[in-house]
């Protein structure tokens, strides 16, 4: 074999090498070439849903002026309680005392406040009336319901802990009915001008 065929066969050699190596290169070019547009394609369908489902929220705030109140009070209940009771006498040692004020509320005593509401300061133009049922445990604590009935009839229902020491709360919002229906969040109310307080409420949903 001559220099020239053996450099001829060289060549070709490294020439098919070349071709299958281009060839490769081509082919993970497509590749991921096609990977990039699948996920560009996932990202833009996750981007999108998220867009889509994202919940939208709204504030809504009135202002309240309470108009009546009915009180239950349980003082009998408790007389009966410290002669007939299941307890012993070193139990009854345990049994808490309200503090602050001799007249209560008490453990046990219950309070329905009724209320008008109102959209502004000015407290002129009603937008609605609600209603607490508050369960009083210690300390003129309570763990109170409220409904409150907002203007076309639509109702949002409300419920925690509330502590009469205070000025204000923040309880939980745990829904509603028409433009309210499955709504979620919070109430805070706080002291407004003449004897009246802010509801805020914030609601996802």
């Amino acid at each position: 074999m001559t220099v020239d065929s053996v450099y001829t066969a060289t060549m070709v050699g490294a020439g098919r090498r070349m071709r299958r190596l281009l060839l490769i290169a081509a082919g993970a070019v497509r590749r991921a070439a096609f990977l990039v547009a699948v996920f560009g394609l996932v990202f833009a369908s996750v981007s999108a849903a998220g867009a889509a489902g994202a919940t939208p929220s709204r504030v809504v705030t009135v202002y309240s002026v309470a108009t009546g109140l009915q009180y239950i009070n349980t003082a009998d209940d408790r007389a009966r309680g410290h002669v007939n009771n299941p307890l012993d006498s070193t139990a009854n040692k345990l049994a808490p005392k309200s503090s602050r004020s001799r007249n209560g509320p008490f453990a046990g005593d219950v309070a329905i406040y009724s209320l008008n509401l109102y959209s502004s300061t000015t407290l002129k133009r009603r937008a609605g009336s609600a209603v607490y049922t508050c369960y009083f445990n210690y300390d003129r604590h309570a763990l109170c319901q409220a409904y409150y009935k907002l203007k076309a009839g639509a109702t949002l229902v409300a419920s925690g802990p509330i502590d009469f020491n205070g000025d204000g709360f923040t309880i939980v919002v745990t829904g509603g009915t028409k433009s309210y229906l499955g709504v979620r969040g919070e109430v805070k109310a706080a002291s407004a001008p003449r004897n009246a307080q802010r509801i805020e409420f914030e609601l996802i949903g």
